[in-house]
């Protein structure tokens, strides 16, 4: 969907699996984008014959190919590839694996005894991961997602450089398509390109590989977009973005006020400076996670104070914002990262508590848009899934979307400091559930390209034509401060049962066509 569409040239070497022989001469087109490797070769032969083979028993019929035994490789002989651009058909087992290797080089039959990437499905887990091995396992990126065994998926992988992006879909793939990974990774930029299982069996069939020209793009942007910026909320007004933020640069303790950065366009953002101070708040440190809402022409902006959170009000989205009154919400158990949704003339406001953890509560706010409802306070969501609980048990940075009838509350789960920082939501028919977590969360996480890829809000480009998740990530791959802006496109995806889904395109960490509707000239 964000890549132009992509010209290739005529296939210069086309794989059959459904007979198993080549059906093209790898050309000295090819050759020479392949760094003039074995000029001239036709595959004519089956695969069985001609292929390199690693372990597992490798049976090839009239449609495809299959493999038991494992662990299992099979590698294209005498032929290196460099940029590409590859679709193929798979299946896995249960509790199996089943995917393409590729830069790959000094293979041999234990598992991941060679040097190059893979990506592939995994039914055990239910997932799609992205690899590299370097005579052993080093994950690049991993998500969730319906894999189910015994089914085809068509599998793309676009290669140009250290730029990869990766495509797994049980239909065939289309250009509306997020890729599921879109990321960078230096080790390897050449080599083999063959096919890997693991577990109980695999089958393969309908490869094809061709090289991909460079095509012309339009103005891009690239994560991250700003600095200093961590925990993000943004208010769209007027056609101008207003971004509110924890400002990570007064890492630890945050003790100088809630910082606001605004732009045109989502990608080139101007400082403001503090919109909230210290010296005006309830609060002397830890100014934390705002969030901002208009009401009656009253902007309301709430975020965290020493661990509590205040209510500061203005007539403009800049300011001056005054605290009224000046100390924390009540009751006391309402803690950090506030969030207002309205919908039908009500509003609801969501919170963490911390309970051995951080918890998500909500309930209704009264007209006064500072207290809350007591009849209607209850706990939404807790920490109870694997990935909520790495370093720390903690769901948080609520953000409540509605589609189609349908409440979406978003969420971060792990801990803010950990490189498994991760985005997932719930659904309910009504703002204050009961929830239903999304069983294959999380929907965006983190990778070995960026780290502590969470706490979110999200908005609408400047036309309103698409929906962005705006977010932060750590500084580097090694330190967490000073955080960094970053955005990414989300989308419904329609299910079989009419039911929505909600699916990321990121984190990416690579070119991106801006928002659509920015004014070019400004990039």
């Amino acid at each position: 969907m964000h890549e132009k569409k992509i010209r290739l040239k005529k296939v210069l070497l086309s794989i059959f699996l459904l007979s198993w022989v080549a059906c093209s001469t790898v050309s000295s087109s090819i050759a020479q984008a392949n760094e003039k490797k074995e000029t001239g070769r036709s595959f004519n032969s089956p695969i069985a014959a001609t292929w390199s083979k690693h372990g597992g028993n490798w049976k090839v019929d009239k449609n495809s190919i299959s493999v038991s035994g494992s662990p299992a490789k099979i590698l294209i002989p005498d032929h290196t590839w460099k940029d590409f651009d590859l679709t193929v058909e798979l299946k896995a087992k249960r509790n199996s694996q089943a995917g393409i290797i590729f830069r790959v080089s000094d293979a041999d039959s234990k598992i991941d005894q060679y040097a190059g990437y893979y990506i592939g499905i995994d039914t055990g887990h239910r997932s799609i991961v992205w690899g590299a091995a370097e005579y052993d396992w080093d994950a690049i990126a991993n998500r969730s997602a319906p894999i189910d065994a015994d089914h085809w998926y068509t599998v793309r992988i676009l290669a140009r450089g250290p730029h990869v992006q990766a495509w797994v879909n049980s239909k065939p793939i289309t250009e509306s398509d997020f890729p599921k990974f879109d990321g960078t990774d230096k080790r390897f930029s050449s080599g083999q390109i063959g096919l890997r299982a693991l577990g109980a069996g695999a089958e393969f069939r309908n490869l094809k590989i061709g090289v991909p020209e460079q095509s012309e793009t339009g103005p891009t942007y690239t994560n991250p977009v700003q600095h200093h910026v961590a925990d993000p909320t943004i208010l769209k007004f007027e056609n101008i973005y207003y971004a509110y933020c924890t400002h990570s640069a007064d890492h630890p303790d945050m003790k100088r006020g809630i910082r606001l950065y605004t732009s045109n366009n989502l990608t080139n953002w101007e400082d403001q400076g503090f919109v909230i101070t210290a010296q005006k708040s309830w609060g002397t440190s830890r100014f934390w996670a705002p969030d901002i809402i208009q009401k009656d022409g009253v902007f309301y902006l709430y975020y965290a104070a020493d661990t509590r959170i205040c209510v500061a009000k203005s007539q403009h989205p800049t300011g001056p914002f005054v605290e009224l009154p000046q100390s924390p919400m009540e009751p006391e158990t309402v803690r950090i990262d506030a969030h207002v949704f309205e919908d039908g003339g009500k509003y609801f406001f969501y919170y963490v508590h911390f309970n051995q953890g951080n918890e998500i509560w909500g309930g209704e706010l009264n007209e006064d848009m500072v207290t809350l409802k007591p009849e209607t306070v209850q706990r939404m969501i807790q920490p109870d899934q694997p990935w909520e609980c790495h370093q720390a048990k903690i769901v948080e940075g609520p953000v409540v979307l509605k589609h189609n009838d349908v409440y979406y509350l978003t969420y971060s789960g792990s801990h803010f400091e950990s490189p498994h920082y991760a985005v997932g939501y719930a659904t309910s028919l009504s703002p204050l559930g009961p929830w239903t977590k999304y069983p294959h969360n999380p929907i965006m996480q983190s990778t070995a390209y960026a780290h502590g890829t969470a706490h979110h809000c999200m908005t609408t480009s400047p036309d309103e034509k698409e929906i962005f998740i705006v977010y932060h990530r750590h500084h580097d791959l090694k330190n967490t401060e000073p955080r960094k802006l970053a955005i990414d496109r989300l989308r419904f995806v329609e299910q079989s049962d009419g039911n929505h889904r909600i699916e990321v395109h990121g984190p990416t960490a690579t070119p991106q066509p801006i928002p659509s509707g920015s004014a070019t000239g400004e990039h």
